[in-house]
């Protein structure tokens, strides 16, 4: 588990180097929970620089700071990085190849957020939820079905208009699939 301060401090280390993205994972429900301790990767939808055309980039950028270099499941850089709390944190880059898909009016339409005086930009959570459900793995359906468990309990809002804006931007094949599983959940789309 990692701090807010620690995300702070990461977030601006990126910033730094120039990297420039949007938060995606799973820490946007971390944050719209409140949470102060955070404990899964930083999940970054790169917009700049690409880290498949630009690797070295991100291999400078460790070195520098002194963290390790891995890759995730689709071949983009991942830092394995120490926080000022001496935890390590795993931050994954991703950008739109293969499978993986996020329409640029999500990623236009993330908030920026300040956090330890560090602004950056986070995906929508309803964007989120739309995302995981095309996921469609049983990891992403657990998630949901927890997700949908805090909005029961009134932990979490969501507007469920967004849920269906965002729908609509995904690619016509995938819309049905999206709406079937959000419903089966219990989300009203």
């Amino acid at each position: 588990m990692y701090t807010l301060e620690d995300l702070a401090w990461l977030l601006s280390r990126l910033q730094r180097h120039g990297i420039r993205g949007v938060v995606v994972g799973s820490t946007v429900v971390e944050l719209e929970l409140r949470r102060r301790r955070l404990e899964d990767d930083v999940d970054v939808f790169v917009l700049e620089p690409s880290p498949l055309i630009e690797e070295e980039k991100y291999h400078a950028v460790a070195e520098e700071e002194g963290w390790q270099v891995a890759y995730t499941a689709l071949g983009t850089p991942k830092f394995i990085a120490r926080v000022p709390s001496g935890e390590e944190v795993v931050v994954e880059f991703y950008e739109n190849i293969h499978d993986y898909y996020i329409p640029p009016e999500m990623l236009e339409n993330a908030p920026k957020k300040k956090i330890g005086g560090v602004e950056a930009r986070f995906l929508r959570l309803e964007d989120y939820i739309v995302l995981k459900a095309k996921a469609a793995r049983e990891a992403d359906t657990e998630d949901l079905r927890i997700i949908r468990e805090y909005i029961e309990e009134g932990k979490l809002k969501v507007d469920e208009r967004i849920i269906k804006q965002g729908i609509e931007l995904l690619p016509e094949e995938d819309r049905g699939f999206v709406v079937n599983k959000l419903r089966e959940l219990g989300f009203r789309v």
